[in-house]
């Protein structure tokens, strides 16, 4: 039961996303400018992840963040790049082939990471059956693209 929650939950954030993406495309349209929509965004969501935190009650697990490796502090930098970027290709390559490449890039980047189990991710080796499925999932995206 839990996993097919966590199942629906994941393919609402996959639509969602789908969303919220082109949103802040337009944002920087607006704007005229990607940087300028990526910083109202960051803006936006850290006073949102601030009221959660609070009102969540978890302010407190803040006393830990010292004993987090500085290395994964440059998801936030990845975040910022990754919302710019999107900010800006949206608008030039459209959304459809936008999210089939980003799609793409996440299934075959997510294959490496959980071969190898890194960031603590559960290592599931890489199989000819995955390659395959892989393959089959992305020549769909384009497929369905044309």
């Amino acid at each position: 039961m839990q996993t097919s929650m966590f199942a629906i939950i994941a393919f609402l954030m996959g639509a969602i996303l789908s969303v919220y993406l082109p949103m802040n495309s337009s944002v920087s349209r607006y704007l005229g400018s990607s940087m300028a929509a990526s910083a109202v965004f960051f803006v936006v969501a850290t006073i949102t992840s601030i009221v959660i935190l609070v009102f969540g009650g978890e302010y407190h697990s803040l006393a830990k963040l010292r004993n987090v490796p500085v290395y994964l502090h440059v998801a936030g930098i990845i975040s910022a790049f990754f919302i710019v970027g999107t900010t800006f290709l949206i608008p030039k390559v459209g959304a459809r082939t936008f999210f089939i490449l980003l799609v793409s890039g996440q299934i075959l980047m997510a294959m490496v990471i959980s071969h190898f189990g890194v960031l603590e991710s559960p290592q599931d080796p890489i199989t000819l059956k995955k390659t395959l499925g892989a393959i089959l999932v992305i020549a769909g995206a384009c497929l369905s693209a044309r």
